[in-house]
């Protein structure tokens, strides 16, 4: 059984009850390989479900995650690598590889050149957008083979690396909770889920509603997140006289934001940028229409007109749209719900990740 180390930023805190879906996942990947991880987050050692996590204060991370990830390889006769992005992951990969001689897989679940800089304020912003494309370029020369979470992804690195062997899979998404959920409801909501962060779009979600409200005065918008455009947010529903109407309800657990997003009409998700986003599949498992903008892997999940509804990232007019379409039609709506979680079933389960995770690894 080979033995395989994950590198990657992921901050995990097992002094809490962690996640299922976590358990589920690296069970499921202990029957085929002996996983190791190397993230950020507390304590330093964990073992659970056949894994051993190595896990560093975020501060410390860059600092002391080659040095720990080259220990690692060598005290644990790791076989391969498994960089969770192209950047930090990737780098460090690369590093092993030369001293090592491990294999390395590099994984790309988003936008790796605009991404970064959507989420976070950088303070050498130029320096980093020319540096960036290098540092992935290098990770991508060096992979002795690439998985992408959506096509697009692929193709975009193929352009960079080819004739690599090349892997496209999504991201583990339990969906169980959602999938066997019975009591769906369609109240008077929109709901929409993701970091308060200028790449999730709430700016324009929000602008959006405030063009329909008044033509749908019984609903509501509901965002569940929390993240560093909170203030400007708050300003903004203040600004648009929409305190009564939009409800900022800050960061729940997944089965409190599952118990909520049962009951709304639809989801919206009006990113900038994006993999291929879990919260829609969330969404759709539980038999809700989607609108979402048509950017990253989105389109291969939203069929416009059939599942959900398409736009135009930053375009609040064409959101507002499609939106007023939906509201006005509450049997397309639960047509579009049905067809969403028929995609689901037949795409995403637990069963196909790990048999697609445990055949490339040993590809």
């Amino acid at each position: 059984m080979k033995k395989v180390l994950f590198v990657g930023v992921t901050n995990y805190n097992f002094h809490k009850d962690p996640p299922l879906h976590l358990k589920r996942k690296f069970l499921g990947l202990g029957r085929g390989v002996k996983p190791f991880v190397l993230a950020k987050g507390a304590p330093f050692h964990k073992e659970l479900w056949g894994t051993e996590f190595f896990l560093l204060p975020p501060i410390l991370f860059w600092p002391l995650g080659l040095w720990s990830a080259l220990y690692l390889s060598w005290s644990k006769r790791i076989d391969i690598i498994i960089a969770e992005s192209p950047l930090t992951g990737g780098i460090f990969g690369t590093a092993i590889k030369k001293v090592l001689k491990k294999e390395l897989i590099v994984e790309i679940h988003g936008d790796w050149v605009e991404g970064p800089f959507l989420s976070k304020k950088r303070i050498f912003k130029p320096l980093q957008k020319r540096i960036v494309p290098i540092l992935a370029k290098i990770s991508f020369k060096n992979a002795d083979k690439i998985r992408g979470v959506a096509d697009h992804l692929v193709k975009r690195a193929e352009k960079v690396a080819p004739q690599k062997k090349y892997f496209i899979f999504p991201t583990f998404t339990d969906l169980s909770l959602f999938l066997e959920e019975k009591e769906i409801a369609y109240e008077q909501f929109i709901l929409s889920v993701g970091q308060l962060e200028k790449v999730k779009g709430i700016d324009i979600l929000i602008e959006a509603f405030s063009k329909i409200e008044k033509e749908f005065p019984y609903f509501k918008l509901i965002i569940i997140g929390e993240g560093a455009e909170k203030k400007n947010l708050e300003e903004k529903i203040n600004t648009l006289g929409l305190e009564d109407k939009i409800t900022l309800k800050g960061k729940l657990s997944l089965s409190e934001t599952k118990d909520i997003m049962k009951k709304c009409y639809c989801l919206v998700l009006a990113s900038r940028s994006e993999g291929l986003p879990r919260v829609l599949m969330e969404a759709m498992a539980l038999n809700k229409a989607v609108v979402a903008s048509r950017v990253g892997g989105i389109p291969s999940l939203i069929k416009d007109g059939k599942n959900g509804f398409l736009f135009e990232a930053d375009k609040g007019i064409e959101l507002a749209t499609k939106l007023t379409l939906l509201l006005k039609n509450q049997s397309l709506a639960k047509k579009m719900g049905r067809m969403g979680k028929g995609i689901v079933e037949n795409r995403f389960s637990n069963e196909k990740y790990i048999e697609n995770y445990i055949s490339m690894i040993n590809m």
